[in-house]
């Protein structure tokens, strides 16, 4: 059974690395936006990790699901 709050995380992951793909791909149009811009699209992606961070705090103290002990860490 996949809890949804496990296929949340999943899906914030993935959107995630999509993003940071567009972002690389798109890099020569990133170095032209104007400071504003620039701050306003590093603070989104901040919030995006800060919140899949405590995704994973809440994923490890509900179902102590850990990603980092199956890596070997």
């Amino acid at each position: 059974m996949i809890y949804p709050s496990i296929l949340v995380h999943t899906l914030s992951g993935g959107f995630m690395l999509v993003a940071l793909f567009c972002l690389v791909s798109c890099y020569p149009k990133l170095r032209k936006l104007n400071i504003y811009q620039g701050l306003v699209l590093t603070l989104l992606f901040s919030i995006a990790i800060g919140l899949h961070g405590l995704s994973h705090l809440g994923l490890e103290q509900q179902y102590g699901y850990n990603p980092v002990y199956y890596l070997g860490f």
